[in-house]
């Protein structure tokens, strides 16, 4: 069974049959997951007393995430089998220039400070608007997005957070200057 690969280079093709040392590896994230999956409900979903997300949340979920992806995976791998970079199936990357490197450089010093700076900034803006900010920050500053495009994506992202850790699972997030008992003290 063999046809183009999903990201590989055109002229290339997916090997005939399954790589056991994939497989193992897919196999083992998928148990893993399950591992999770089942030792999670040895903890409650919510708490008792407040009715807030409890101890067994995350792990189920990741857990249950984990297992599913790992089982896609051997999916995959069974039935048409992967080229990955690297794994002698794809002709290396060309070296990259140095200008190329000095930008890869660049950036990965830009987004290090930009993520200690957003850090530093949680506990006076809050949580949400910092990662908004951030996100407002790498669209323009890193990927150099155009103002609309990037002023949209941190506007989702903050949409996007808010309804999943404040409304759906009413994690308790450090509110900043936005604290209503910070103003109602004024």
């Amino acid at each position: 069974m063999s046809g183009p690969a999903t990201g590989a280079p055109r002229g290339e093709t997916v090997p005939s049959r399954a790589r056991p040392s994939v497989l193992a590896t897919h196999a083992v994230l998928a148990c893993l997951g399950g591992f999770f999956f089942l030792g999670s409900f040895s903890y409650p979903w919510t708490t008792v007393e407040d009715g807030t997300v409890g101890p067994g949340a995350l792990p189920r979920v990741a857990g249950l995430a984990l297992l599913l992806i790992g089982l896609a995976m051997l999916r995959r791998e069974m039935r048409t089998g992967t080229v990955l970079e690297g794994d002698g199936h794809v002709e290396e990357e060309a070296e990259r220039t140095d200008a190329e490197r000095g930008t890869v450089r660049r950036k990965l010093v830009v987004v290090s400070a930009a993520l200690v700076a957003t850090a530093a900034l949680i506990p006076f803006l809050g949580m949400l608007p910092a990662l908004a900010a951030l996100t407002l920050f790498l669209t323009i500053a890193v990927e150099r997005l155009r103002w609309p495009v990037a002023l949209t994506a941190s506007l989702g992202v903050l949409a996007v957070c808010y309804l999943l850790f404040a409304v759906l699972l009413r994690v308790p997030l450090p509110l900043g200057v936005f604290d209503p008992a910070l103003w109602g003290a004024v």
